[in-house]
């Protein structure tokens, strides 16, 4: 008959178990297991360990730990008192129920308690949350109603406003500017009415250039690339000439309308560009004219009245002076006539 040693090791074996595995499981040093698989019960720390260890192993590798010990009773060492050594590896499994059982006792004591504090927790919650929604629903409700009351509000200004403004603004009919080329770089221009702006620029070349309105000067300078100069336009404006060293890159418009100002053929050469304004807004322009051609009429008339009555003094104070040498001859005459009967006399006798 094998020892027992050979037969715990070759259940170990049958299992496919090493020490380390069985070491693992009944948390028995390797170095006992070895001992107890060799027989050699002298290395465990007393006969009751022996027992318990056997006891162990043998469960560990499928045997039975009460079977085997009776089997090899005579190979085995008693523990003095048996009962105890019988008991204490029985007993620690029910120790440990007993354990569990108070603890699952005292669960069972505890547990309406925890019911009832998880209970709270949860009523707490669902009050939290339903206090929370209501209270954000009211509010974002709330100003949803405000943003819409002003919004419409807003709205109905705005149609307000547009609707005063349609019915305060009186629809009027203005007559377009109109510019007719007359050829030769001039230009018939009618209709001008507020805006009389006469803009000159050049995208990217420098250029020279003057601005003679009714004749006279009112502009003249060097334009630099991308600049512009406007000059506003009296309301008594006959004609305008626009003068330019080269017609390169220079941009002209009245009243916002666009004019040629290049010269296709040569435009590095210099351009004139003449406009004649007509219609109603020359109409002061030409009663002034008008005034002033009376003025002018009456003052040649006034001249020549003057004139007349200068000639007329002149020679009334030429006849006066004939008369006045006439006078003088006679006397003169009848002087000389006196003599010569004197003289006469005087030879008779």
């Amino acid at each position: 008959m094998a020892d027992i040693g050979d037969k715990l090791r070759s259940a170990r074996k049958a299992k496919g178990m090493s020490i380390e595995d069985v070491e693992k499981i009944t948390k028995i040093q390797r170095r006992y297991l070895t001992a107890i698989e060799n027989d050699d019960f002298d290395q465990l720390p007393g006969d009751f360990y022996v027992r318990a260890f056997i006891r162990q192993f043998a469960d560990v590798v499928g045997l039975n730990g009460k079977e085997l010990l009776a089997d090899y009773k005579s190979e085995v060492p008693e523990a003095k008192p048996e009962e105890y050594v019988e008991n204490s590896i029985d007993n620690k499994s029910e120790r440990i129920k007993e354990t569990t059982n108070s603890r699952k006792g005292l669960w069972r004591n505890y547990l309406p308690q925890i019911a009832t504090v998880v209970g709270v927790v949860l009523v707490i919650l669902v009050v939290y949350i339903v206090y929370t929604r209501f209270f954000t629903g009211t509010n974002q409700q709330s100003a949803n109603q405000a943003e819409n009351v002003t919004i419409s509000s807003h709205i109905k200004s705005s149609k307000s406003k547009a609707s005063s403004k349609k019915k305060s603004t009186p629809k009027t009919t203005t007559s377009e500017v109109k510019i007719s080329s007359l050829g030769n770089n001039s230009y018939r221009v009618s209709g001008l009415k507020s805006d009389r702006t006469l803009t000159l620029g050049t995208t990217k070349d420098d250029v020279w250039a003057q601005i003679l309105v009714n004749g006279s000067s009112v502009w003249q300078g060097t334009l630099k690339a991308n600049e512009k100069h406007s000059v506003q336009l009296p309301e008594n404006v006959n004609n305008v000439s626009v003068q330019m060293g080269n017609s390169v890159s220079t941009t002209l418009t009245l009243a916002g309308k666009k004019v040629n100002a290049h010269n296709a053929t040569n435009p590095a050469s210099p351009m004139t560009i003449r406009f004649t304004f007509s219609g109603h807004s020359n109409q002061s322009s030409q009663s002034s004219s008008t005034r002033q051609s009376s003025a002018t009429t009456q003052s040649s008339t006034n001249n020549v009245n003057n004139q007349t009555q200068q000639n007329q003094q002149n020679k009334n104070t030429q006849n006066g002076q004939t008369t006045q040498n006439n006078t003088q001859n006679t006397q003169n005459t009848q002087g000389q006539t006196n003599t010569t009967q004197n003289n006469g006399g005087q030879s008779n006798r």
